[in-house]
Formats: structure tokens, sequence, C-alpha cells
């Protein structure tokens, strides 16, 4: 594992357009005020996280879905993939090898190395067959655990109750377990909530672990503050890694995340109409572009744009060598390589921004991509290196 995650907050010049950002940006909380961050005393909080803030997220999971969550079910983290690596390296022994459905979250692979285990991409399922059968393919003896993000990190997909139901018995049969990251559902979409594992039965199957957290569905990536829901041995032994490896979440972020739980219908009701227009404006800028194709997405904040007609017939040199180094370069605006998420070919980028820089952004994606020139489409600011 080597260099930064290709998902990590880039250092771009003040002239580049971020649409490659993984966390929400429209502002909805007022400005802050001068209060010190320090506190007469801050002593360590314990390794699963404060009482009361374990005890808010049981009451926000619990009225989120059908299976009630128990406060010491939660395992708090300073951010989810902490909650995460947490639970990987707590998996038992024999759980040498992980499943992971592609296209997938860049940082899956190396958290799943970290905690001494290997990641196993499967590839995605052919047209006519099921996200199990795909699954089932790749599964070997090793196999321990299959990690499953929906709506998904990088292109919106959603599993839709049904073939969750499925997946999550397909687990339980073959004995493993499921890591569902869930971290995108509570984000507002116009096409409604994604299901969770929590949604199908009265109480959580024992072999489900859930992941999520406050950076996008709350717009507080900054505060890192994430959970796992889990019991029982896999509970333990993932505490117990989290109290060697992080020793206690921050006091400042715990606080600011109960307050922030409590305020939960507020901030969708604030993200809801920008997110949709923003959603409709940008599929809007890519329908027409030659070579270009991109679905709507079911849920979350990212659009997973398809140029592999456009690199085969219209890209220039640059642009196949390095896609999203030549956008960021030439054409000032920065996305993400879809080869970072086992997606080569793809671009992906976020339109959970604000309007005006989103407008920006996209206009200068249409540009560098030979937008027709009758279609006026986006207007963007006239900017960009090309």
């Amino acid at each position: 594992m080597t260099g930064l995650s290709p998902t990590a907050a880039p250092a771009t010049p003040s002239d580049v357009l971020v649409l490659s950002t993984g966390d929400v940006r429209i502002p909805i909380y007022p400005e802050a005020g001068q209060a010190s961050p320090r506190c007469a005393d801050q002593p360590y909080r314990p390794p699963a996280g404060a009482a009361d803030l374990r005890e808010a997220v049981s009451t926000y999971l619990t009225a989120d879905g059908r299976a009630a969550v128990a406060p010491d079910e939660v395992l708090i983290a300073p951010g989810a993939r902490l909650a995460i690596l947490s639970v990987l390296a707590a998996l038992p022994g024999g759980s040498r090898e992980i499943l992971l459905p592609s296209p997938y979250w860049a940082s899956y692979p190396a958290l799943i190395a970290a905690s001494g285990a290997r990641p196993v991409i499967a590839a995605a399922p052919a047209p006519g067959a099921s996200l199990v059968e795909t699954l089932e393919a790749a599964r070997k003896p090793a196999t321990g655990a299959v990690v499953i993000n929906s709506p998904r990190n990088p292109d919106g997909l959603v599993i839709p109750a049904g073939p969750l139901r499925e997946l999550t018995g397909w687990a339980r049969d073959r004995g493993l377990f499921l890591l569902f990251d869930q971290v995108y559902r509570s984000i507002p979409h116009p096409a409604g909530r994604a299901p969770s594992v929590l949604d199908l039965w009265d109480e959580r199957p024992e072999h489900c672990v859930v992941i999520d957290g406050l950076s996008k569905s709350h717009a507080l990536a900054g505060l890192r503050l994430g959970w796992a829901v889990t019991s029982g041995s896999l509970l333990a032994r993932a505490i117990s890694h989290a109290s060697h490896v992080v020793g206690g979440t921050s006091s400042a972020a715990q606080d600011a995340a109960r307050h922030a739980l409590g305020d939960t219908g507020v901030i969708r009701a604030a993200l809801a109409p920008v997110l949709g227009a923003n959603l409709e404006a940008a599929l809007r800028a890519l329908t027409d572009l030659p070579g270009v194709t991109c679905p709507p997405p079911g849920g979350g904040i990212f659009l997973l744009a398809d140029l592999r007609g456009w690199l085969a017939r219209h890209a220039p040199q640059a642009a196949r060598r390095d896609l999203a180094g030549w956008l960021r370069e030439e054409h000032g605006v920065a996305v993400v390589d879809g080869a970072a998420f086992g997606a080569p070919g793809h671009i992906r980028l976020s339109f959970a921004l604000p309007a005006a820089q989103l407008q920006i952004g996209l206009g200068r994606l249409r540009r560098a991509l030979g937008a027709p020139a009758e279609s006026g489409g986006l207007p963007g600011d006239g900017g960009g290196r090309s």
C-alpha cells in the first residue's frame, strides 16, 4: 500500500473545480462562534463510546429501521472506516479472505489488508446473474465475510429489499459475516430510502454488522464520527481492537455528534431539495455527450459516468493516458478515475456541492468531453485550462 487514497481530500489549486469530493459540501449549519474547543476536564471516553452517544445512535437507527438496535450493540469510532477496520480485525482467525463486489469504495481493499485478511474482488454480475450467484462463484474455503455497500460508492447502486434478503440468507447459510455499509443511506434522495438489513427482520441477524456514521447523512465529514453495530464475541473483539488502535473517539466529536443526531429531521429537510435539483442538473449535463453514458443512481451523492466510448473514439492521447489528470490540468475540473473503484474507463463525480459550484464544474466537464455546440447545456464559467 503506497501513496494516498485516491479518494482522499485533495489539495488542489484554487482555479480547479472539485467534483471529486466524497462528502456533502452543501452548507447547512450556521457559522460557529468563538467557543473554545477545550473543556476544564476531558477524560478518555470508553473505547466503545460514551453511553449517551451510544443511546442516541440506538434511537436514531431504531427509528429508521424495523429491528431495534440496543445501545450496547454500538461501537463508536473516529469515522466509519475505523469502525470497519476494528470489525474486520475482530473476525475469527479462519477468515483470511473477504469478498468485495466490484465496483467498490477504493479504501476497502486497504482496510481489509490492514486487518490481516486478503480482499477477493468479485466481478459485477453478468447479465441475468444475481449478486448471490456472483459471490458464490468467488467464495472459497478461507472466505470469512463479504462487504456490501448500499447505496454504493462509486455509482449509487442500491440493493433492493428482495435481493438483500437473499444475500443475507446466503451469507448465513455459508457461515459468513455480512458487513453492511450504509453510510449513504440516510442522505435524502429522490428515489427514496435504500433498504437496510435493519429493515428486513424484527431482530438484526447476528452475522450482519451494520456500518454507518455522520459524515454523509449529516454533512459532518470533518467531525470523523462513525459506528459499527454488532454483538457478542465479535463486538467484544472489535472493542478490544479499538481500545489499542484508537484508544477512544474524541470527546468533542462525540458531544457534537449527539447534538447532530437530535437535528436529523431538520438536516434532511435542508439537504433534500438541493440534492434533488443538483442530481437533475448533473444527469442533464451528461446526457448528450458523445460516447458518454451515465445511469441515474438509486441513492447516495455520486454519479459514475461511463467514458469508454468517448475514450475509444473521441479522446486525445493525453486523456487516454491519464483521464483524471488531463481533466484537472487541462480543463480545471477534478474527478476521481473509475479505476480506483475497479471501474476503469469511468469517472466518479459528486453532486453534493453548492449549486453554483456544481454548475461551473459540469460546464467545464462538458466542454472537455466535447459537448454538442447546439445543446446549450450548462454555461459554466468560461474557465478551465484548455
